[in-house]
């Protein structure tokens, strides 16, 4: 997420999303919450994961449908655990048991993420890494073949992939590869590990775009970054009470900090590839310049989740 100045945005969601379906990970509070009510508002069909369990999303399916009066079966339930790969590989199975009908996606928001922790994930990997970035990674290359463009008049809007990044990446020493590395514990948000995970983010973000643009022109899909500023919510449940007080009064409120987020999945003319802020584009890390680590975190993201570098899709 990442400390920044909060500005106000005169950007409002208004354009209707009727027809469309999305998914909005972590969305039972915070910024994931504020996303997922702005799309219900706009007429969208979503569903929400996590791992938190079905009494913690009944509740905010419960409060979207009192704040927006949308319809109740516009909402949906499934759970997701992005601590592991095993995690992700359940949530796809089940999205795959589901009829066709239902089981196209036209927006896919990858909203979930810790602030860091000391700890190794069940995979063996830093958890930032693993929660911020990896199963992210697993998680949309094994959505893509269900991603699909809406016809809006006579012509196809692409899909949309939103991905949660953070000023954060700005302040690393580079893209991290090194396995050895990236299987030691890390130290919590104020390590190097958190910027790092949403450096691979951003990076992700970059490469999957040219891939889809040079290797399958013909799937519509567009994917960027977005840093949604400094945020009051429980994203900072694991920082000490006085800290959690002290982010609070700086902090713009969840429906801010879901303002780029809606505003990438919904606003025509977004550029794919791109890094926002403020519902703009914004500069991202020089870092990203290298194709070369890249191309290197991708093949070995690829090995650790055990799909193929070759194709797009996982299998």
């Amino acid at each position: 997420m990442g400390f920044t100045p909060v500005e106000q945005t005169r950007w409002v969601p208004r354009k209707r999303q009727d027809g469309r379906r999305f998914i909005v990970t972590g969305a039972n509070r915070g910024i994931g919450y504020a996303t997922a009510a702005g799309l219900a508002a706009l007429g969208a069909q979503v569903v929400l994961v996590g791992h938190e369990g079905s009494d913690a999303f009944g509740e905010a399916i419960d409060r979207i449908v009192q704040e927006t009066r949308c319809e109740r079966d516009a909402l949906s339930y499934m759970a997701l655990d992005l601590s592991s790969t095993e995690g992700v590989r359940q949530f796809v199975r089940m999205w795959k048991q589901r009829p066709a009908s239902e089981s196209k996606i036209h927006g896919l928001i990858n909203n979930a993420g810790i602030a860091g922790a000391p700890g190794v994930s069940p995979d063996g990997f830093e958890l930032c890494f693993q929660i911020n970035y990896l199963s992210m990674f697993l998680l949309t290359r094994s959505l893509l073949p269900f991603m699909e463009a809406t016809e809006e008049k006579d012509k196809k809007v692409p899909a949309r992939i939103v991905c949660v990044s953070s000023s954060a990446h700005l302040f690393t020493l580079g893209i991290p590869t090194d396995e050895g590395y990236l299987r030691k514990s890390g130290g919590g948000f104020f390590s190097l590990r958190y910027g790092e995970s949403k450096l691979c983010v951003n990076s992700f973000v970059r490469t999957l775009h040219k891939r889809l643009r040079d290797e399958h022109p013909d799937k519509l899909v567009d994917i960027v970054a977005v840093h949604p500023g400094s945020t009051s919510s429980g994203f900072w449940h694991s920082f000490p009470a006085w800290a959690q007080r002290c982010i609070a009064t700086v902090a713009q409120d969840p429906s801010q900090g879901a303002r780029t987020s809606l505003y990438c999945a919904t606003e025509p003319g977004v550029v794919s590839g791109g890094y926002y802020a403020d519902c703009a584009p914004a500069a991202a890390s020089f870092w990203l310049n290298s194709m070369e680590r890249a191309e290197d975190l991708w093949t070995k993201s690829s090995a650790w989740t055990g799909v193929s570098p070759f194709k797009l899709a996982a299998q």
